[in-house]
């Protein structure tokens, strides 16, 4: 759960020396805080060596990684949804009444619209994951979330874009703005939304409006939003100037969620292995584990909704077969063929600059 206090404050160029010692980070952080779990080659690998000679680690309860509950779809709270902002010190608060989303650049009919006009228009309601490109290796800023909007396809039919826009700008109120190209923008499955988990967005989540584009992670996807505009020139933004991806399209990769890193369980216990994966518009075909070096075996995948925009769940039953330290990691097949192979490196995993695809290990400790 979430900390009843709202999360702590740290100025932009503070938070990119706190994480990285530098500015190439995108400025993204889970809401509670939590350090993202982070494998470099080479340290705390498997060795099987005799409890005994062990280090003591922190105690965790066997029970719960006994249990399995990655077989029916999991949604993130809205309070544990990881915070995404280029500047922690300005967060727009949105009078709804005066807002208004402008539609204009290189189109026919260009438009200004009401939150009260968007809500009129039909609805769709869709669950779909969100994740910061700068997401490290079995990171937590990524979050499966009921939203619900209007697709912005309705939009185009009523503004018609021309043929000479080839990328779309946004604007945002807290003064962020990025692009996309018109190719991703006009994906049939673009989605203004309004809300999440069956209610209107909070102020740090992006009320009244924000973009969710298939495919991308969450630095093209801005929160507050105020304008689109067709253009016919690839505009860069904030992050992308400083060196993140200009198309920031989402790679394959799996997370283990459970057991946790470093966790003490009893040999012989029989235990649930158990994550997700994300593909971005891909489909996930299959999810592999492997103890150690041993062979990949196939886990059960559990869709969470209804298109490969949200995040498909896995899981494996094994048993701890005696004391030692085990190294378990978990690797994604998607529909076109591609299956993860990297190991990560470094502190984001290789995130950075197009996001990482890195095979997620954890070590478990049986005594």
């Amino acid at each position: 759960m979430a900390d009843s206090q709202p999360p702590s404050r740290l100025s932009r160029r503070g938070f990119l020396i706190a994480i990285t010692g530098s500015a190439l980070a995108a400025a993204c952080r889970p809401a509670d805080m939590i350090a993202p779990t982070v494998y470099a080659p080479g340290s705390a690998q498997a060795t099987h060596t005799p409890a005994a000679t062990l280090p003591a680690l922190p105690e965790v309860a066997d029970a719960p990684f006994s249990i399995l509950t990655y077989d029916r779809p999991i949604l993130t709270d809205v309070a544990n949804l990881y915070i995404t902002q280029y500047d922690y010190n300005n967060t727009p608060s949105v009078d709804a009444e005066t807002w208004a989303l402008s539609v204009d650049g290189l189109v026919d009919s260009p438009l200004t619209f009401s939150l009260a006009d968007l809500r009129a228009m039909p609805a769709i309601t869709e669950t779909r994951t969100l994740e910061c490109i700068s997401n490290p290796t079995g990171g937590n800023l990524i979050g499966n979330l009921t939203w619900r909007g209007v697709l912005f396809s309705e939009i185009v039919a009523r503004v018609q874009p021309k043929a000479a826009a080839t990328h779309v700008k946004f604007e945002a109120a807290d003064g962020y703005s990025t692009s996309v190209t018109t190719e991703w923008m006009l994906h049939p499955e673009t989605l203004l939304a309004y809300e999440m988990n069956d209610e209107p967005l909070t102020v740090e989540h992006g009320f009244p409006l924000r973009v969710h584009i298939p495919g991308l992670y969450g630095q093209k996807m801005p929160r507050w939003l105020t304008r689109v505009e067709f253009i016919d020139y690839d505009y860069r933004g904030y992050w992308e100037s400083r060196g993140w991806s200009n198309v920031a399209d989402i790679r394959t990769k799996s997370i283990i969620h459970t057991p946790s890193e470093n966790a003490e369980i009893a040999s012989g216990t029989a235990i649930v292995l158990q994550g997700v994966a994300v593909a971005g518009k891909r489909e996930i075909t299959a999810v592999e584990v492997q103890i150690d070096d041993g062979e990949w075996m196939p886990a059960t995948l559990v869709p969470s909704g209804s298109s490969p925009l949200a995040w498909t769940q896995w899981y494996v039953t094994w048993a701890l077969p005696a004391p030692g330290v085990y190294r378990i990691g978990v690797r994604a097949t998607d529909e076109s063929g591609f299956v993860q192979t990297t190991e990560a490196r470094g502190l984001f995993g290789g995130a950075f600059p197009n996001g990482t695809d890195a095979i997620h290990r954890r070590s478990l400790r049986a005594v």
